[in-house]
C-alpha cells in the first residue's frame, strides 16, 4: 500500500509514512471528523493476510487502549479499511529512541538525564496495569523534549498474573521478543514477570549509552546464548562519565539469576532518585570511547 493508492483510511487522511517495519507501516493522518492529526497504524498488504499477524493488532489495541497516561501514546480504534487492519492513536511527532540513537551519542546525550528516568516510569506504570511488555527496545518509545517519553508497541503484552495452570505443570512459553534484548528465562520459554522486561531495558541503556550493542554474535544463536552465560559487559569501560553507582545499578538490571535483578520497575524508578547517572552533565559533542 502506498500513498498514490490510498489517501483516505476511512475518516482518516493519509499525509505521510513515519515509520514501516517488517509488516507495518505508520502514518501521520488528519481525523477530519475530530479534526485533528492522529498517527494510523496499518499492517503492510501481505501481513494483514496472516491471522497471526492481524491478532497481533487486535491484542495491541486491547492492551494499548486500556493504557492512559503520559507515557503511553493513546490508542483511539482499531477498524479496517479495504481488507486492511488498522489502528488509530495518538499523534506523536516524535522520533524513538533507536532513531537518535543513529544521530551518534553525541547529538543525542543530552536528553539522557530526562529520557532514562521516564523510560523507566513507563515500564512501571505498565507492570502496574497488569501487563509485561516482552519487547521492551529502544524502537519502542518515542520521545521528545516538550513530551517526553512515550512507550509504544503492546503486541506482545502479556498479562503478568500469567497463566496459573502453566505455572503449576511447569508449561514453557514459546520465546518472542527481538534477540538483542531478550533476558535468558525469555530465550529460555520460562515463565515470565516485569523482571524480563527490567533485563530488556538494562540491555537498551547500555546501548544508548555505550553507543553499542550490550551483545553481539556471528549469528542468531551466538547471540542468544550471550544473553544467557556471558559476562555483563563494563559501561564505565564504554562510556567513562557513567558513575559507578549507576553502573552498578545497570549491572543489576542485566543480571542473568531473575533474583538479583531489582524487584520491580517501580523499585528500580525510586532507586535512581538516589543515583546520579553521570559524573557531569552531558553536553553537546560529548563522545564515549
Amino acid at each position: 500500500m502506498s500513498s498514490t493508492q490510498i489517501l483516505h483510511i476511512g475518516q482518516y487522511r493519509l499525509l505521510n509514512v513515519v515509520y514501516t517495519g517488517q509488516t507495518s507501516r505508520t502514518w501521520q493522518a488528519y481525523d477530519d471528523r475530530a479534526r485533528r492529526y492522529v498517527g494510523i497504524k496499518t499492517l503492510l498488504q501481505s501481513a494483514s493476510r496472516d491471522r497471526s499477524q492481524v491478532n497481533m493488532m487486535k491484542w495491541e489495541y486491547t492492551v494499548g487502549s486500556k493504557l492512559h497516561h503520559e507515557r503511553f501514546a493513546e490508542i483511539y480504534e482499531m477498524g479496517k479499511y479495504n481488507k486492511i487492519p488498522y489502528i488509530a492513536m495518538e499523534w506523536v511527532p516524535a522520533p524513538n529512541v533507536k532513531q537518535y540513537m543513529q544521530r551518534r551519542y553525541e547529538n543525542y546525550c543530552v536528553f539522557l538525564p530526562k529520557m532514562l528516568p521516564q523510560m523507566i516510569e513507563a515500564l512501571a506504570l505498565l507492570h502496574e496495569s497488569g501487563w509485561i511488555h516482552r519487547d521492551i527496545k529502544p524502537d519502542n518509545f518515542l520521545f521528545s523534549e516538550e513530551g517526553g517519553v512515550k512507550l509504544i508497541d503492546f503486541a506482545l503484552a502479556k498479562s503478568i498474573k500469567g497463566n496459573p495452570l502453566a505455572k503449576l505443570l511447569g508449561i514453557k512459553s514459546v520465546p518472542q521478543g527481538t534477540p538483542s534484548y531478550m533476558a535468558p528465562e525469555q530465550i529460555l520459554g520460562k515463565q515470565l514477570d516485569g523482571r524480563a522486561d527490567i533485563y530488556s531495558l538494562g540491555c537498551t541503556f547500555f546501548e544508548i549509552l555505550a553507543s553499542r550493542p550490550t551483545y553481539t554474535g556471528v549469528n542468531q544463536q551466538e547471540l542468544l546464548q550471550k544473553h544467557i552465560s556471558a559476562p555483563i559487559p563494563s559501561i564505565r569501560a564504554r562510556n567513562k562519565n557513567v558513575t559507578p553507582e549507576f553502573a552498578s545499578l545497570l549491572a543489576q538490571m542485566m543480571a542473568k539469576k531473575v533474583s538479583d535483578r531489582p524487584k520491580s520497575a517501580r523499585d528500580l524508578f525510586l532507586a535512581l532518585r538516589s543515583v546520579r547517572i553521570f559524573t557531569k552533565e552531558p553536553k553537546q559533542g560529548d563522545r564515549v570511547d
